[in-house]
């Protein structure tokens, strides 16, 4: 599974970006527009906050900005099972968790 890098990161919320403003963005996300556009532009890197905000803005799941591809466990997680959703859900917070300690190392 390849992650993205940071202009990788950036490119793809652009993408999801659309037609709307990154103002607009900024201002739904709390970050200082400057700010945001440096990190668009892969010239900072998000934090792992910041990409939870913008997950959130967009209602999808922090993976889809930093991996080319879906995570496995998610593509087997599709049942309506509730056991099945609970596994997911547990996964990719172990994920998210990882992903923030790893941030916060660099």
């Amino acid at each position: 599974m390849k992650v993205r890098s940071d202009a990788e990161v950036g490119r793809r919320i652009l993408d999801l970006l659309g037609s709307r403003s990154q103002r607009e963005l900024a201002t739904a996300v709390g970050m200082p527009p400057s700010v945001l556009s440096r990190a668009l532009s892969g010239e900072r890197a998000f934090n792992m906050s910041e990409l939870v905000d913008i997950a959130d803005y967009f209602g999808t799941r922090i993976e889809e900005f930093l991996f080319e591809e879906e995570v496995a466990f998610v593509k087997r997680g599709s049942s309506d099972d509730a056991s099945t959703a609970e596994a997911v859900s547990l996964c990719s917070r172990l994920v998210n968790a990882m992903l923030q300690i790893e941030a916060v190392g660099r």
